[in-house]
């Protein structure tokens, strides 16, 4: 189970959107799950709830707030246009502009979608435990907070989940305290996962070891602007698939910018020349006056800098150092409007047709795969290029001689990534049949459903194009040089 939280000052908003139709019209049987003992005499739980239910509840929830005058915010500080770093003062302080009430705390707890759907009753109680685990209940009544749990159906992902809203303005007027409240969460919700006997997403798993999950509000920001994913999401996909055809960390970082992701150089204190890593953003949208900036160590630890001297044992890296310290990072940094995707690299190329690679590179290569074949709508092997990441440890397979290692050489540029492609497929079953079923077995599980969909898409290619052979994509840019007018 995995906890989202967010805070904000519109209780009466956030109440209506909840047991509204959603974004997409996603949301279903919207109903009360349980919460203060005002709200659940007022609104038995389980009935679905109606946009009046809602404001109702939304003043119940405020009462207190309204009642003390106590105000909960947080301080708004001047920011730098240009290079999007804080102000400071001559003492080194931020300043400050203004404040933005923060007297609703959100917290939306999603199950793995394999975990299927619990009951109302279930979940009534997993959000009582939640809300005293976060210490928002106080048994004498006076320092509680008032909290609802709704539900209205499973995420688009198909996830069942539910949200809680509590009022930070308690019953005597003080305020609750959501002082490290975000790793708080976290903790309570690892703790009934073992009391309620729920599956533990894959997700907090991958963060423990140094990779990112999709935050839900990323998601549905996404698809409010029609993206397929997130930029955390793109950006991951793009380094990958970046890293599967660089040869050093010079090529690797020149490369980046043409696939649409901005770099920029992170220097050590005090200086203004020596790098010491790098970050990464895909722009600004239409509309926004900031871009959002990426260290690439937080997206994937893979991704960082160290990890990546450490991959080309040092190749490139005084070069591609000289180059970043050349850039400089933007709040404006034009979006690209496409990008440009590279072949296999040589040293990727070989280790694939010899069968002597992990899920790293396998997941390089299927990020490389879905750029070229899924373009600005990832689906099933940018999926699989996650699983892979997620999975870890390698497990190179030797036995396989490179059977289609002859069809390599030739004219047909697709068939050649989808010989690629079946190789990968083909590497991913042997590892998924190991040490990653035994290890992993929800990753597995779920990679061995993604690798069927991958292995599809080899059969329709199959019996669309020739059987003649067909080309290396290792060996020289495709006939169309990868440009593709994604506007992303």
């Amino acid at each position: 189970m995995i906890p989202n939280v967010t805070r904000g000052g519109r209780v009466a908003g956030l109440m209506n959107y909840l047991v509204g139709p959603g974004r997409a019209n996603e949301h279903e049987n919207q109903r009360l799950i349980a919460g203060d003992d005002r709200v659940t005499f007022a609104y038995a739980p389980g009935v679905e709830l109606s946009k009046y239910d809602a404001f109702e509840i939304a003043e119940i929830l405020d009462a207190p707030r309204k009642l003390h005058g106590t105000e909960v915010a947080k301080p708004v500080y001047a920011k730098d246009d240009v290079a999007g770093g804080f102000l400071t003062d001559e003492q080194g302080k931020k300043i400050k502009v203004g404040s933005t009430p923060t007297h609703v705390w959100h917290c939306s707890l999603s199950l793995a979608e394999s975990e299927g759907s619990v009951s109302d009753a279930q979940w009534k109680s997993i959000a009582e435990s939640f809300v005293e685990k976060m210490g928002f209940i106080d048994p004498d009544g006076a320092k509680s907070s008032r909290w609802v749990a709704v539900h209205h159906g499973a995420s688009k992902n198909g996830n069942d989940h539910i949200h809680l809203v509590v009022q930070m303005v308690r019953e005597d007027g003080t305020k609750a305290n959501t002082h490290n409240d975000f790793h708080r969460a976290q903790v309570a919700c690892r703790e009934l996962e073992n009391e309620y006997n729920l599956r533990a997403l894959e997700s907090s798993v991958t963060q423990q070891q140094g990779l990112s999950g999709e935050k839900p509000a990323e998601r549905e920001r996404a698809a409010r602007e029609s993206y397929a994913v997130s930029d955390r999401v793109e950006i991951s996909r793009r380094m990958r698939a970046a890293l599967a055809s660089s040869s050093s960390a010079d090529d690797f970082i020149r490369q980046l910018p043409q696939m649409g992701v901005q770099v920029a150089p992170h220097f050590a204190k005090d200086s203004t020349s020596r790098v010491t890593g790098y970050k990464v953003s895909l722009g600004t949208k239409s509309g926004e006056d900031q871009a959002v900036w990426y260290a690439p160590s937080k997206l994937d630890r893979s991704l960082g800098w160290p990890s990546i001297k450490a991959r080309f044992n040092g190749a490139g890296v005084r070069e591609a150092e000289q180059f970043l310290a050349g850039r400089h990072s933007s709040a404006r940094v034009q979006r690209a409007s496409g990008y440009r995707a590279f072949d296999l690299s040589q040293s990727t190329s070989a280790k694939l047709n010899g069968g002597q690679l992990g899920p790293d590179t396998l997941a390089n290569i299927y990020a490389r795969l879905s750029l070229e074949l899924e373009g600005n709508k990832p689906g099933s092997l940018a999926r699989l290029s996650t699983h892979m990441a997620r999975a870890g440890q390698g497990m190179g397979n030797r036995a396989y001689a490179a059977r289609l290692s002859s069809r390599f050489g030739s004219r047909s540029a697709e068939q050649g990534w989808m010989a690629v492609l079946r190789q990968a497929n083909r590497l991913s079953r042997v590892m998924m049949q190991g040490r990653m079923a035994s290890e992993r077995p929800q990753l597995a599980q779920a990679a061995q459903q993604v690798v069927a969909m991958a292995e599809k898409i080899v059969r329709d290619a199959e019996q669309r194009l020739p059987a003649h052979a067909v080309a290396y994509p290792g060996a020289r840019m495709t006939k169309k040089d990868r440009d593709h007018g994604l506007g992303r």
